[in-house]
């Protein structure tokens, strides 16, 4: 598998006032994840959730551009996300949209950064 550039899109958000019981489902999550990334170009290398007793989940998908993560708190109705890849920004995007239409949420909290070496401000050092 190709390494891919270096250069991508970082999503980190949170959702605010989630289903408890979506966010507490391991396996709800995993298929969240794997819809989201059906349509990537970017490869799975590694994937990775755990079930908190006696709630919260924690999870990853390692790709071959970047990651894309979660953690729960559902007695809080909260959960928190990152979405990196260097796949370019529409797929980012996707995968990030699909992940927020997926779980039913009353708020979002983004930050959206862009990384890589092409974005420093050659300026500024």
């Amino acid at each position: 598998m190709k390494n891919s550039q270096p250069n991508g899109l970082h999503f980190i958000f949170e959702l605010f006032g989630c289903r408890q019981k979506e966010i507490d489902d391991i396996e709800f999550l995993k298929k969240v994840f794997k819809k989201s990334l059906e349509k990537s170009s970017a490869g799975i290398l590694k994937k990775h959730f755990y079930k908190f007793n006696p709630q919260g989940v924690t999870g990853y998908v390692l790709l071959s551009a970047s990651h894309i993560s979660v953690h729960t708190w559902p007695e809080k109705k909260y959960a928190a996300f990152d979405v990196f890849t260097c796949s370019g920004k529409k797929e980012t995007k996707r995968i990030f949209q699909n992940i927020i239409e997926s779980i039913n949420h009353k708020e979002i909290k983004l930050k959206k950064i862009k990384r890589g070496f092409s974005f420093i401000d050659k300026n500024n050092g």
